[in-house]
């Protein structure tokens, strides 16, 4: 599961956007450090991975993040970065014709019910928004 909240600027969904010399993805997490990630980082190491059916070229995020992320879900992770264009799939025509997905599983879009959001939210501590599950 993730629960995160973005604060991009609107231009960061323009497919030709690259980001600032010093952005960094920052991970939280409770009892953990935080974990930042530079965005704008050389990327040397591929990793062959799969999602679902899929399976492609990614970058390795390196060592920390490997460490970190293994350290919190209590088994070995790895967080890699998607590739280039390359990697980029059409999703089956017959569930969402011409969309293109990454990594995801199926769809470039989630569906979620307030339904599925309160069930959710019964199990946590505390409450979270719906928007904590996607980017606006």
């Amino acid at each position: 599961m993730a629960l995160m909240e973005v604060e991009l600027p609107p231009a960061a969904f323009d497919e030709d956007w690259q980001p600032a010399p010093h952005s960094c993805l920052v991970i939280r997490a409770p009892g953990m450090d935080t974990l930042k990630v530079p965005l704008a980082a050389e990327h040397t190491t591929l990793d062959d991975v799969s999602v679902w059916e899929w399976s492609g070229s990614a970058y390795d995020e390196g060592a920390e993040a490997a460490e970190w992320l293994s350290a919190y879900f209590g088994k070995p992770s790895r967080l890699v970065r998607f590739k280039e264009e390359s990697e980029i799939r059409p999703t089956n025509p017959k569930y969402a014709q011409g969309y293109k997905i990454t990594f995801t599983d199926c769809f470039p879009f989630l569906i979620a019910s307030q339904g599925s959001l309160d069930a959710q939210n019964d199990l946590l501590k505390e409450h979270v928004p719906i928007n904590r599950f996607r980017p606006k």
